[in-house]
């Protein structure tokens, strides 16, 4: 029953993040053994490979440290994983490679038994599915917080526009304002202006008639 209930675990989360395990035997550096490999069609392998040794550290409280003269390969020594370590400690190795859109985690697991595969030990290997499983979880988390601060980002630069928006419109209201008033200033310039137009008219026949009174003046001389 508790592995029907682990595999339909494992069912769920593979339908529900578009990954899935399969069993095969690969090379690496300890020779062609039997392999978990999962699959994660949306996941950067660059991500992939940030984040394993992280999870792995986290949950079993081991290093993955690189395998020498093995390009792209990983090691975690001589820990414990429950479910799967029943018979001793297990050594691990791992590789992320690039596939299509995505990527995909290479899991070999050498028990005291042998590599952890479904002939060999049925339970082992679904407690390592699972366990593969619950790190295609963890890599959905981190992708999903990764567009969350994205959209986070695009939220802050349209703020940020909208405040850059609102300030040019009190810049536009101001301009507006201050051009009225010029405009004020203008009619009251104006019509300060016809006033002194007015008396200046005033004082320019003023002056004539002085002008002209003089002339009588001469001309009765």
């Amino acid at each position: 029953m508790k592995y029907t209930l682990s595999l339909l675990f494992c069912l769920f989360l593979s339908l529900s993040l578009s990954a899935q395990v399969t069993s095969q035997r690969m090379s690496h550096s300890r020779g062609s053994n039997d392999a978990l490999i999962l699959e994660l069609p949306t996941a950067d392998d660059k991500l992939v490979a940030k984040l394993w040794p992280e999870w792995v550290k986290d949950n079993y409280k081991v290093k993955t440290k690189s395998v020498k003269k093995s390009k792209g390969e990983l090691q975690s020594l001589n820990f414990s994983m429950p479910g799967v370590s029943t018979g001793g400690k297990i050594d691990m190795y791992s590789k992320v490679n690039e596939s299509g859109s995505g990527s995909e985690l290479m899991v070999w697991i050498a028990t005291p038994d042998g590599y952890v595969s479904p002939q060999l030990n049925r339970s082992q290997y679904f407690e390592a599915e699972e366990m593969m499983m619950r790190f295609a979880l963890h890599v959905s988390r981190a992708q999903i917080e990764m567009d969350l601060e994205d959209e986070e980002d695009a939220l802050k630069d349209l703020e940020k526009e909208l405040e850059k928006l609102r300030k040019q419109r009190e810049d536009y209201d101001k301009k507006i304002r201050d051009a009225e008033k010029a405009i004020e200033e203008a009619r009251a310039d104006i019509q300060r202006n016809l006033i002194d137009q007015e008396n200046k008219a005033k004082e320019i026949q003023e002056q004539i008639d002085q002008v002209e009174a003089v002339k009588r003046r001469l001309k009765d001389f």
